[in-house]
């Protein structure tokens, strides 16, 4: 008899996390185990979400508009409406309305019983879930949290929240750590990000709609032009590298609100023939693949996928210290750094010119078998 499966998200705006769930969804549904249902709290089109067809997709009610909305950012627009809601809306949080809030409105989304809920993203789809009756409450941390919290100002009711949690699922150990040490809880397990390398491997022989120079050393980095990913460091490091002498071109495949900030630091490090933003791409694994080494330059991150990615494609890899690093690299298939410039500029700086570990990384990479059969009998184990 097959299950019936609630995930629960605050948005499904574009990022690591959409990204992830897309993934997960896609491989655990033509098992034929499960009906699967996805209720998006704040539901708007940000991207073209690639969400399987048999899952039943569930948009949230008006009360949930502002759950993701951050009030800085609403301040900062001048939008009254929305600072009001978003002000009544932490009110009612901090306060413990919002139980009651919560309850009434899941009797308008919520048409079944479910063998288990999962709250998959940070934020109010914790506590949607861990306030409702559903017995296998399930939370889903992607963040760590030890240097980015952004729902500190609730620590005490986030507690309550998990520790009524069957499980709490962290994407890497350092994530778990974090989780442990602020919460005092040990309902915290690790199930690293599903991946799809197959299709990865097959996406990555489609053209790409620029080329790169072959007489020089190409660096490429993917992700969103957002603060977290530090870009402004990636930049950094590109500078010292051209300075230091070496021949190198540096691209990034994205798109965000930094972008703009991102060409001026462009300009003004005079590296305008050399750092090339390219603007979202719906395929980036091409530019991976072609590339002569992948740069991870964030503040933070949970569990890097796109490290993952570069990984299955042979792509060496230089990162800074982030959750999950270690787990993915091995000390095998590339360099981790402190989190600066210059950190990073010694760290390519080594794989491009120190020649035996450039040959024993590639050696490494040319082995590396990624197992889903492992990660896909853990997520099963959590809905039994």
């Amino acid at each position: 008899m097959k299950k019936n499966i609630l995930f629960v998200v605050d948005n499904l705006k574009m990022g690591g996390v959409t990204k992830v769930l897309s993934t997960l969804l896609k491989t655990i549904t033509p098992t034929g185990n499960y009906n699967i249902d996805l209720l998006v709290l704040h539901y708007y089109k940000d991207m073209e979400i690639s969400i399987p067809e048999e899952v039943n997709v569930i948009k949230g009610t008006k009360v949930f508009d502002v759950v993701d909305e951050n009030i800085h950012e609403l301040i900062a627009k001048k939008d009254i409406f929305k600072i009001f809601r978003k002000a009544l809306f932490s009110f009612k949080i901090k306060t413990g309305i919002f139980k009651g809030v919560i309850a009434k409105e899941r009797k308008k989304l919520i048409t079944k019983k479910y063998d288990a809920e999962i709250g998959f993203s940070e934020g109010f789809a914790h506590l949607f879930v861990a306030y409702g009756d559903t017995k296998n409450k399930i939370g889903w941390m992607h963040i760590d949290i030890s240097v980015q919290n952004d729902s500190k100002r609730y620590t005490e009711i986030l507690k309550d929240a998990f520790g009524k949690m069957k499980t709490n699922v962290c994407v890497s150990k350092k994530v778990s750590d974090a989780y442990k040490s602020l919460y005092g809880l040990d309902n915290f397990q690790v199930i690293h990000n599903i991946m799809e390398s197959e299709k990865i491997i097959s996406a990555s022989n489609s053209p790409m709609d620029c080329s790169y120079s072959e007489d020089c050393i190409n660096l490429v980095s993917v992700g969103r032009l957002h603060g977290q990913k530090r870009y402004d460091r990636f930049i950094e490091s590109h500078k010292k590298l051209i300075d230091a002498g070496y021949k190198v071109n540096s691209y990034i495949v994205g798109d965000g609100p930094e972008k703009e900030a991102l060409l001026q630091e462009i300009k003004r490090s005079g590296v305008e023939d050399s750092f090339f933003l390219l603007g979202r791409r719906d395929n980036p694994f091409p530019y991976v693949k072609n590339a002569d080494l992948f740069v991870l330059s964030s503040d933070y991150e949970g569990l890097p996928t796109v490290l993952y990615e570069a990984i299955i494609l042979g792509v060496p890899c230089v990162t800074t210290c982030v959750a999950g690093a270690e787990e993915i690299l091995e000390n095998k298939y590339g360099i981790i750094t402190e989190k600066d410039g210059e950190a990073l500029f010694r760290g390519i700086e080594e794989l491009i010119t120190d020649e035996q570990k450039l040959e024993l990384v590639k050696k490494n990479l040319d082995t590396y078998k990624y197992d889903v059969s492992l990660i896909l009998e853990q997520v099963e184990k959590l809905f039994s």
